[in-house]
This record gives structure tokens, C-alpha cells and sequence, in this order.
């Protein structure tokens, strides 16, 4: 498996394909919200937007998309055949390492999620509704403690 981030320039030509990635694998948890931020995707006007993808033999594996350090748009897709492989870990990671500090927001009945944000050094720091009304876990990484 090969994890990398995106250059801006190329989000264009893989935006379409990522959408209909996460419509495939993404088993209905991803926000409609998360998927029109990444469908309007725009490198001159999102500068704070991070893309990264895993590959395997190749092929399309996973990806993960973040707006704002996660505060807008957190996405993390991977094909279900290759789930528990640590290859959503491996992409939180790589945005983690590129931008130092990352949040996203899991709802409190997605415990292989949960995982993942964990073992790729997120925190737990608060309880909260989300956008469906279930109860939701906020996760941080690099965050300074006051």
C-alpha cells in the first residue's frame, strides 16, 4: 500500500472520482455536507484543504479529505475489502504529519472509526450532537492543552 498526499493541481482530475469512491464505500456515514465541500472543491480558493490517497497494485484503496485542519470537512473512505489493514489510520496520519493539527467528528456508533482515529494519535475531547443528531465524538491531534 501507498499513502501520499495530493498537490493542489491535481484535485481537479481526481475529485470526481474520489465522490463517487465515497458513494460506493462510504456505507451512507459520510455527510452530505463533506461530500458537496469536496465536490466543490476549488485548489485557488480552498488552500486549506488537504487530500490524501492510498493505492493498492494501483488501484484506488482510500482517501482522506480535510478542510480547515478538519474544522469544515473531515473524510476518510476505504474500500470495505481492505478495511482493518490500517490504511484510514495510515491516511489521518499523513495529514496529521503535513499539517500538525487535524479534528474530525465520529459518531458514537462507528467504533471501527473510532479505532482508527485513535490509533493514528487522536484524542477524544468532547461529546457532541452531530449533524444527524446522534451522539458524536470530537477528535483532535496536535492540539495544545490550555
Amino acid at each position: 500500500m501507498k499513502v501520499q498526499l495530493l498537490a493542489p493541481e491535481r484535485w481537479a482530475a481526481i475529485r470526481a472520482k474520489l465522490v463517487a469512491f465515497a458513494g460506493r464505500h462510504g456505507d451512507k456515514r459520510i455527510t452530505a455536507s463533506a461530500i458537496a465541500k469536496l465536490r466543490a472543491l476549488d485548489p485557488e480558493e480552498d488552500t486549506d484543504a488537504g487530500i490524501a490517497v492510498a493505492t493498492d497494485d494501483g488501484e484506488l484503496a482510500g482517501f482522506a479529505f480535510v478542510l480547515d485542519n478538519g474544522e469544515r470537512a473531515c473524510i476518510v473512505v476505504v474500500r470495505g475489502d481492505l478495511r482493518g489493514r490500517g490504511i484510514g489510520c495510515a491516511l489521518l496520519r499523513a495529514l496529521c504529519v503535513r499539517y500538525g493539527r487535524l479534528s474530525c467528528t465520529v459518531a458514537a456508533d462507528n467504533a471501527s472509526s473510532m479505532q482508527m482515529c485513535f490509533k493514528a494519535g487522536m484524542t477524544a475531547v468532547a461529546l457532541q450532537r452531530g449533524p444527524t443528531g446522534k451522539p458524536t465524538l470530537r477528535f483532535e491531534y496536535g492540539r495544545s492543552r490550555n
